[in-house]
């Protein structure tokens, strides 16, 4: 079976495609879900990377009107790749009932640091020692119930780090924290793609990092591979096969039709 919940279009202003390429893609390479999960706007900042407010209704309704219009097809979900962030947990809950979202996909690039302040997980670049406070951001989400899933849990490996027991601490927050929300974690088929690069650890991708994944599959912690596809043609493509082996060599069983309500 083939179903893929995280899916970009142009309207995030670094992917291409409309999202009627991506469903297209999805039929012809048998897929029998397809997920949109652009980068959600905020109503009164803009984060970069992703569609403006203003757009938000102009994404669903082309949503809506392609599940109709290929719904012989393929059944396609309606959702939004977006950080938790404290203050917008109305505007999150806003999104599941007056938007009609199916679900939310939380992509934390963003977090709460020590002094309470958002940072970007990109620009940590004197020490691991913000790992705690990103992974205890990314719990805290778990923790509302508003999110089905989180988006490639171990991102902060992209950093030019060596595993360590940051690392390590800030990996066993989030996978104690999904099983006691009964929260999906994501095993990103996009950080395989990325170029591999030296780390002090070795050469590797920036995620996943196998460290991370061994240790969810010491857990009984449920996982989706996500393709977080920037492109029609990553629907499903040599990065989703590697993603699905690596994860059969871990002895983890993926789910491939979650309850994403």
């Amino acid at each position: 079976m083939k179903t893929n919940f995280h899916t970009h279009t142009s309207l995030c202003r670094h992917a291409d495609g409309t999202a009627e390429d991506y469903v297209k893609s999805a039929v012809s390479n048998g897929l029998t879900q397809l997920g949109f999960s652009d980068h959600g706007p905020y109503p009164d900042i803009d984060l970069g990377q992703r569609m403006l407010f203003e757009e938000l209704e102009e994404y669903l309704n082309e949503i809506d009107s392609l599940a109709a219009k290929y719904k012989q097809n393929i059944q396609i979900r309606k959702g939004l790749e977006i950080e938790y962030l404290p203050r917008y947990r109305d505007y999150y809950e806003q999104l599941l009932t007056k938007r009609s979202l199916e679900y939310l996909l939380m992509g934390e690039h963003f977090y709460i640091n020590p002094e309470g302040e958002r940072a970007n997980i990109y620009e940590v670049t004197s020490s691991t020692g913000q790992y705690l406070a990103y992974a205890r951001t990314v719990a805290e989400g778990m923790k509302t119930g508003l999110f089905a899933a989180v988006a490639h849990p171990d991102l902060y490996m992209l950093n030019p780090f060596a595993w360590n027991d940051d690392c390590r601490r800030a990996a066993d927050l989030i996978i104690d924290t999904a099983v006691a929300t009964d929260t999906i974690l994501e095993y990103n088929a996009n950080g395989l793609r990325w170029e591999q690069r030296t780390y002090p650890d070795g050469r590797r991708t920036p995620y996943p990092h196998d460290n991370f994944w061994k240790m969810a599959a010491e857990a009984p912690v449920r996982v989706i591979v996500g393709s977080d596809c920037h492109n029609p043609s990553c629907i499903w493509d040599c990065a989703m096969d590697t993603a699905h082996e690596n994860l059969k060599k871990l002895g983890i069983q993926p789910v491939y039709q979650p309850d994403l309500a």
